[in-house]
C-alpha cells in the first residue's frame, strides 16, 4: 500500500509539470457548491489522495485489481482473510449493479442546451465517471480551472460558474507532432513537453475565457461549422465511418488526437481519445463488450469518452 501511494504522487507530480504547460495560474482558486464533490482538501480544491492526470502516464491499478496473483496467495486461511474475501465477493456484485444503473442513467437522460456553456452538474448524468474528477489547477487565463482523472484520457476545463470551457488531451512526443496540436510553448515556460504534445479543443473564444466572463455567452458547440471557427487547426479533420455512442466521428487524418463527436441534430455532443490497450483497461475507458477496440493509429485500444449529451446509441461501431 505504502509503494501505491508514492506512485499517486509520482503521477500528480507528473501533472504538476504537465499542466504548467498551461501557463502561469491566476491566484484564485474556484471553490463552488454547485460542483461535483471530487476528493479535496484544504481550500484551493487540489487532490487530497487522489487520481492524478487523466492526460499524462498511464496510472498503476488500484483497489479490487490489487487483490489478485501473489497478493491473494499471501492471505492467510484465518479470520483475516475470509473476511477480505467476504469483503470482496459482497463489493464485486455491488459495483456490477452500480454499472448497470449508470447505463441506465445515461440512456435515460434528457439532452441540454448547448448554446451556452454546460455546467457539470448537467453533464453529470452523460458521464458516470464525473465524480473521479478532481480539479487540479488555479484558474488559467484563457482556460479555466482544469479537472483530471488518475489515468489517461481527456480532461475539461470550467470557469468560475463551474461551467465547461474546453476539453484537453496529452500525446507522447515519440507518436509523433502534428498541425492539430497545440503551439509549442515558448522556452521559457518550464513544462513536460520534453515527454507530451497537447490538445486543447474550446466551447468558447479562448480570449473570452476570464475570471469575469459571463455565464450566458453563446458557445461554439451549435454545429461542426463554428465549431472549427472556434478551433481553425480542426480544418484538417475528416469525417470517420465509425461512430461512437450513436454519434459521427471527426478525427484527425492520421495520428492520435481528440476525435470530436457530432449528433444528428449537428450539435458537438462529445469528444473521445483512443489510449493503448497495453496500458490496461480502467472502468473509465469505454471497451468492445470488455475488450479493446482496433484503432487505426494505435492497434488495440480503448476509448476515454466525455459527452455533453445523452448516447443515443449503444457501444457504438468503433474500428
Amino acid at each position: 500500500m505504502r509503494t501505491q501511494q508514492m506512485r499517486t504522487m509520482l503521477v500528480l507530480f507528473c501533472l504538476a509539470a504537465v499542466i504548467g504547460a498551461c501557463g502561469t495560474p491566476a491566484p484564485s482558486p474556484n471553490q463552488s457548491a454547485n460542483s461535483p464533490a471530487p476528493a479535496t482538501s484544504g481550500n484551493n480544491g487540489s487532490p487530497s489522495q487522489a487520481p492524478g492526470s487523466a492526460t499524462t502516464s498511464p496510472a498503476t491499478p488500484s483497489g479490487p485489481a490489487m487483490n489478485n496473483g501473489r497478493h491473494r496467495r499471501n492471505v492467510g486461511k484465518g479470520a483475516l482473510g475470509g473476511g477480505m474475501r467476504r469483503r470482496m465477493n459482497g463489493t464485486m456484485p455491488m459495483m456490477r449493479r452500480n454499472r448497470r444503473r449508470m447505463r441506465r442513467t445515461m440512456m435515460n437522460a434528457r439532452p441540454i442546451s448547448l448554446t451556452t456553456l454546460p455546467t457539470m452538474t448537467a453533464l453529470g448524468p452523460f458521464n458516470g465517471g464525473l465524480h473521479a474528477y478532481h480539479e487540479v489547477s488555479t484558474f488559467i487565463p484563457n482556460m479555466g480551472y482544469h479537472w483530471v482523472t488518475a489515468v489517461p484520457g481527456i480532461a475539461f476545463m470550467t470557469n468560475q460558474h463551474n461551467q465547461v470551457t474546453g476539453v484537453e488531451a496529452t500525446f507522447p512526443q515519440n507518436l509523433g507532432s502534428f498541425s492539430w496540436y497545440d503551439p509549442p510553448t515558448p522556452p521559457t515556460i518550464p513544462n513536460a513537453g520534453v515527454a507530451f504534445y497537447s490538445e486543447h479543443l474550446y466551447f468558447v473564444p479562448p480570449s473570452s475565457i476570464t475570471p469575469s466572463m459571463s455565464p450566458t455567452m453563446p458557445t461554439s458547440l451549435t454545429s461542426w461549422a463554428s465549431f472549427v471557427s472556434t478551433n481553425p487547426r480542426l480544418k484538417v479533420y475528416t469525417k470517420a465511418k465509425r461512430t461512437i455512442r450513436g454519434s459521427t466521428v471527426y478525427t484527425p487524418p492520421n495520428g492520435p488526437g481528440i476525435d470530436v463527436l457530432v449528433n444528428a441534430s449537428g450539435l458537438v455532443s462529445g469528444f473521445a481519445t483512443a489510449e493503448p490497450a497495453s496500458w490496461g483497461y480502467r472502468p473509465l475507458y469505454m471497451a468492445n463488450n470488455g475488450r479493446p477496440f482496433n484503432s487505426t493509429v494505435l492497434g488495440k485500444a480503448y476509448y476515454s469518452v466525455f459527452l455533453l449529451e445523452p448516447p443515443t446509441g449503444g457501444r457504438g461501431k468503433t474500428t
